[in-house]
């Protein structure tokens, strides 16, 4: 008899739990508050990058550092509203004691080998979707405005070559070079041959047809009011019209996660992360590889006619709230490092903002529950939603089976 599981979100993390599960020969069921056209969320508005360079914890010494020195100017991505953020103590307590070297060494083989098998996913996803997913492997540059940038940049270069990825440290001519139709203002970059990139949109659209060619069952503008416990089991999930019963479930519902499990006596710490994406004309930017603006904290993604531009983390942010004086802020810092944009009014453009679910430690959180058997989680990615969906749906799968996950999260 088939083992019936039902998930609990749409997203990307969502729909990669439900391919993986179909793959074992699961019964498989969606819900979602969401429409199924509703593209508004991080899953479609994030820049698409998958990213083996990106190995380091959001919660580091050096961000916490750096993290201090930005969130009180006005002009930087970083954004820590203090007021709206004492509900959320406990969790930058726990911030606070991740970022330490220990935790940090602890978490870098993990991150990178979660990000690193996940890319190898996503190219036998490529090969699956024929090409519907617009992947790309064209690697990564990490560019530096200043001396001081590029410095830090090189130190990161060394530590990714001794986890065994493939770094080049290239001046601003031999960016150049690579980018002849791009004209950059810059100290240097770092390139990464490690790292990819999907259109989310693309990826999100196939991946969805995909399951429902499978088999697998959605329900979406379905909104999960409470989960239903009987004799130390999840019993089922309550909406407005009806009780959905499976032998196992999944929370994959993002910022929403913390709130859900609270009912059942689970502290999860998950705070939102907000962000911002702006989509440019390729033919203004003829941008050919991902880039990131290292000061700035800008992602550049190419996708097809456009380009996308990224940036922002406001811990506790909320949609519908446009911090306008921080995107002019990214749309300047861009327009310097690259010349070829043209100046941007932040007010003039189209601006997607979306919440990000952060762990305290920067590690999501995949896997199951002690005190719930029946129950598991996959939230807490934070910016790397995308680039650790196959990679966290693969665990997923393993946990629901009963397996030993082929890759072991330790502490975290």
């Amino acid at each position: 008899m088939k083992k019936k599981v039902l998930i609990i979100g749409a997203g990307v993390i969502g729909l990669h739990c439900a391919y993986y599960l179909n793959e074992r020969g699961c019964e498989v069921e969606v819900i979602d508050a969401n429409e199924r056209e509703d593209e508004s969320g991080c899953s479609y508005g994030n820049c698409g990058l998958i990213v083996p360079s990106h190995f380091l914890p959001m919660a580091s010494p050096a961000m916490l550092q750096q993290g201090l020195k930005l969130m009180f100017d006005r002009t930087s991505p970083v954004y820590l509203p203090l007021a709206r953020n004492i509900k959320n103590a406990s969790w930058f307590f726990r911030f606070i004691q991740a970022a330490n070297k220990n935790k940090v060494n602890q978490g870098i083989p993990i991150l990178y080998q979660l990000n690193a098998e996940s890319h190898k996913l996503y190219k036998e996803l490529n090969k699956i979707s024929r090409q519907q997913s617009n992947y790309h492997h064209k690697g990564l540059l990490m560019m530096a405005t200043t001396q001081k940038g590029l410095d830090e940049e090189g130190h990161l270069s060394e530590k990714a070559q001794s986890l065994g990825i493939k770094t080049q440290m290239m001046s601003a001519s031999e960016v150049v070079a690579l980018e002849p139709n791009v004209k950059v203002d810059i100290k240097g970059a770092v390139f990464y041959d490690s790292d990819g990139n999907v259109s989310p949109e693309h990826h999100m659209r196939w991946l969805k047809s995909w399951l429902e060619e499978a088999g697998v069952i959605f329900h979406y503008g379905t909104k999960t009011e409470k989960i239903i416990v009987n004799k130390g089991k999840i019993d089922g999930v309550q909406t407005r019209s009806k009780k959905y019963k499976a032998d196992d479930y999944i929370l994959a519902t993002g910022v929403q996660t913390s709130a859900l499990v609270r009912s059942l006596g689970i502290s999860l710490p998950i705070i939102a992360g907000k962000g911002y994406s702006i989509d440019l004309p390729s033919a203004e930017l003829p941008l050919k590889i991902p880039a990131i603006l290292s000061e700035a904290k800008v992602a550049i993604t190419p996708l097809g006619n456009k380009v996308r531009l990224g940036s922002g983390m406001e811990f506790g942010g909320r949609v519908g709230e446009l911090r306008m004086q921080r995107i002019q802020s990214m749309l300047n810092q861009t327009c310097a490092a690259i010349p070829s944009i043209k100046p941007k009014v932040a007010k003039e453009q189209v601006v997607w903002e979306g919440l990000r679910p952060l762990s305290p430690t920067g590690i999501p959180y995949i896997g199951g529950f002690k005190s719930y058997k029946n129950l598991f989680v996959a939230s807490g990615h934070a910016m790397m939603g995308m680039s650790l969906a196959p990679i966290t749906g693969k665990l997923i799968s393993q946990h629901v089976m009963g397996e030993k996950p082929m890759i072991d999260l330790g502490a975290y």
